[in-house]
């Protein structure tokens, strides 16, 4: 480019811009009616449009318990913890929370035209849910927490839900962690020290732990947490640790290892694991039916209280007067349990299964009557035959599953452990020793070992829990007796 044909500055300060009319009209007229017309688009776009397109209202709710699902004309549309946006008009809602009694009602929304985008129009939801038994529904959040607690420890893949903890804030919420009984008295849902024992015995990780501090101390405070309560649930839950020996052993289990050793726990668990006492020989035997019965005198007796680390707690519970079979059942015997009751058989599993007593592994391998001990019954089937059994049984005896104290005691006494894991009667908590009875998981204990174990890797005080409806080629059962 030659150099006079360069634009400069001078050039670009000197020129000017003229607009020409459009259709005579000169722009100082139509300049002003343009740009009027786009802020009246740009309003319109911004307030008015959006609340002719969706006109309407955001649900915020207010009530208990929290987090409740919420269902409009029969369809799931969030929970009570977020707002849900309805359009104006009439609408049947429902909301609905596990253990509570739905709250149904018809609900008018309004709707805002302008500035629905900028402000839009919210309706409070207010609304009062009422427990259905909120014992029961306290002991099922509590079977579920023992269940996670069982899961192992958490990591980036999962993490431990605070399943207790919700459950005991939804009952709180709504007042319903104190009730009023029968007689009009005003009482907890659950008392806090058993609440805490149990909790205790059930707890087998730190990040479990967390969990039910939370519910135990808004059992403790009856769903009003306050500074007085935390200090009666820590009272509580040390006075629930300071039970015998075995606080010492569960918090060696629990804490990290720097923890327990600046507590000077190892000489106080190494204490606890002592559990003493001897054993106690049968009184004599007694034949009932096919089966040879040991029986025992009752009393306090000595348990090892075996924890999944491991470790051991020694610890006394009571147990009754019983007799304890010297083998387990075996397929002949259970040929004749189900002669008398095709409903327990093999042809009946699809059934068994449906009505949540059995797995798909129900008398797997079966082959008929003989001599073979049997495996692949559930805990629900080895129950049904005891019952069976005490039926044919008269006199003064009743057939159970035996508890974990009849088959300790027995297994040291005549060393009846190690063909097969065996049903135990009771739930599984992983540290009996604490244990008040009231809550419970739902696994139930398994005692013994199997075939399948080596030798060294069990003794008469291994432990274990296993699903009610499980069936195993490892597992079997031996009844015992009881007076009626």
């Amino acid at each position: 480019m030659k150099e006079e044909k360069k634009i400069t500055q001078a050039d670009i300060d000197e020129a000017v811009v003229r607009l020409r009319p459009l259709a005579g009209v000169p722009p100082r007229v139509y300049l002003p009616l343009i740009y009027a017309s786009l802020a009246a688009v740009l309003l319109f776009l911004l307030l008015t449009l959006p609340g002719i397109r969706k006109n309407g209202s955001y649900l915020a709710f207010e009530g208990a318990p929290d987090k409740s699902a919420v269902y409009v004309g029969g369809a799931y549309r969030g929970s009570t913890g977020q707002e849900i946006f309805l359009p104006s008009g009439d609408h049947d809602i429902r909301i609905e929370h596990e253990g509570f009694v739905p709250e149904d009602r018809k609900l008018r929304v309004g709707g805002r035209l302008f500035g629905s985008l900028l402000f839009p129009r919210r309706l409070k939801v207010g609304y009062s849910l009422k427990a259905m038994d909120p014992r029961e529904f306290l002991r099922s959040a509590f079977a579920e927490y023992a269940e996670w607690s069982l899961a192992g420890k958490p990591s980036a893949l999962y993490q431990l839900p605070p399943v207790l903890s919700d459950a005991a804030a939804a009952l709180a919420g709504t007042g319903a962690l104190a009730v009023k009984g029968p007689d009009g008295v005003t009482a907890p849902v659950a008392a806090a020290a058993s609440f805490a024992a149990d909790l205790l015995s059930a707890t087998v990780s730190p990040e479990s732990a967390r969990d039910g501090l939370k519910a135990g101390v808004l059992v403790a405070s009856a769903g009003i947490p306050g500074p007085l309560s935390l200090v009666s649930a820590a009272r509580i839950a040390a006075s629930a640790l300071c039970r015998g020996k075995a606080g010492a052993q569960w918090l060696q289990d629990i804490l990290p290892k720097a923890g327990s050793e600046s507590l000077g726990l190892a000489s106080l668990a190494k204490q606890a694991s002592d559990i003493g006492g001897a054993a106690q020989p049968p009184l004599r035997s007694l034949g009932l039916g096919t089966h040879d019965f040991l029986l025992f005198r009752g009393g306090s007796l000595p348990m090892g209280g075996e924890a999944p680390s491991g470790s051991r707690a020694g610890y006394a519970e009571a147990v009754p007067a019983f007799g304890i079979s010297r083998t387990e059942v075996t397929n002949r015997q259970w040929a004749a349990f189900i002669a008398a009751n095709p409903g327990w058989g093999l042809s009946a599993r699809t059934s068994l299964i449906e009505k949540g007593l059995a797995d798909e592994s129900y008398m797997d391998g079966w082959q008929g009557a003989d001599d073979r001990i049997l495996t692949n019954v559930s805990w629900h089937a080895a129950s049904a035959y005891c019952a069976w059994l005490s039926s044919r049984t008269a006199g003064s005896y009743k057939v159970v599953l035996p508890s974990e104290g009849m088959w300790e005691t027995a297994a040291r006494a005549a060393d009846n452990f190690g063909n097969v894991w065996e049903w135990m009667a009771e739930a599984y908590r992983p540290y009996p020793a604490f244990a008040s009875g009231e809550f419970s998981g739902a696994e139930k204990a398994v005692r013994g070992g199997s075939w399948a174990n080596p030798a060294d890797s069990v003794s008469l005080y291994s432990r274990g829990g296993m699903a009610p409806v499980r069936s195993t080629a490892f597992l079997g059962f031996r009844p015992a007796i009881v007076e009626r």
